[in-house]
């Protein structure tokens, strides 16, 4: 498993969590390295209780908490017990990540199609009171276009792949407005380190810190992003079974709004050879946009 992450390790500090473990004592400390940003380590206590530390590395951590129990009942998630100004405390959940057991790719993505069965008034950003705020950027076609105005990213992808990515959103304005236009839960960063299974069924959805409310087809892009090409019917089957309407061009619009995925890697922290990767996404991308089948609306 990749530890190519966007921020240090942050370390256990028991005081944390003393009020929730009472006369409790930790009997063992795993550090989970699964995940990029935040800091999680499984503790086991004296009564047998399995949890899970969360140490953000940002604020407004308290949207997580909401959006968990918005769908909790459609989809298993941890729950939170105990929370600090830096950090939470979740039940642990048993199974195996969904990278390791592809086969129940389908299962996933059923699971994603239930999570954006929630549906809010508008698009924007989760707060921790669940209130929607605006997205400061406007939507995926204004964080494509402020993405290519950074200087990080037309240093790594060139002048040319700057004006080959903007020809692209002109011609995608159609598809691009219509998925701005989408205000459904999003988790954000739905890969396959973040989908527990067990029993051939989906036990656990991890690592809500990037939920919004938006179009699902980013959750869709970053699931295809992260299956190999093998799996990918079982992910149009998987949304189909969990209520989800698919339009024929599914796959384009969230490859579309993947796109932002790769962008804002190239402004983060993460490796260089990560970044080249990126590059490489982005050039696949522009090549098969060309034989983009022509927009129909969807609503």
């Amino acid at each position: 498993m990749s530890t190519d992450r966007r921020a240090s390790y942050k370390p256990f500090d028991r005081s944390l969590i003393r009020r929730f473990l009472g006369a409790k004592e930790v009997v063992s400390v795993e550090l989970l390295l699964a995940g990029k940003g935040n800091t999680n380590y499984k503790l086991v206590l004296s009564d047998g209780g399995a949890y899970v530390l969360r140490l953000y590395r940002a604020e407004n951590y308290g949207r997580e908490a909401h959006a968990m129990d918005l769908v909790k009942d459609p989809v298993p998630v941890p729950v939170e017990v105990d929370r600090g100004d830096t950090w939470s405390l979740f039940t642990f959940l048993e199974g195996e990540h969904l990278e390791d057991v592809p086969e129940h790719t389908g299962a996933a993505a059923e699971a994603l199609a239930r999570i954006s069965s929630v549906v809010f008034e508008s698009p924007g950003l989760i707060e921790a009171d669940g209130s929607i705020s605006p997205f400061p950027w406007g939507g995926v076609k204004g964080f494509i276009n402020e993405s290519l105005a950074t200087a990080e990213v037309e240093a790594w992808i060139g002048r040319n792949r700057v004006e080959a990515v903007l020809e692209l959103v002109d011609r995608q304005s159609p598809r691009l407005a219509e998925l701005d236009a989408g205000s459904r839960l999003v988790h954000g960063d739905f890969n396959t380190t973040n989908v527990l299974i067990r029993g051939g069924l989906v036990a656990g959805i991890l690592d809500w810190e990037y939920c919004h409310s938006g179009t699902p087809y980013m959750d869709i892009g970053n699931l295809l992003r992260h299956t190999h090409p093998d799996y990918h019917s079982r992910i149009g089957s998987g949304l189909e079974a969990g209520g989800m309407s698919l339009p024929n061009d599914w796959m384009e619009r969230a490859e579309l709004v993947d796109l932002t995925s790769h962008l804002e890697f190239l402004t983060s922290s993460r490796s260089d050879d990560f970044k080249r990767r990126c590059v490489a996404r982005i050039d696949s991308l522009l090549r098969r946009a060309r034989n983009f089948t022509r927009y129909e609306p969807h609503f």
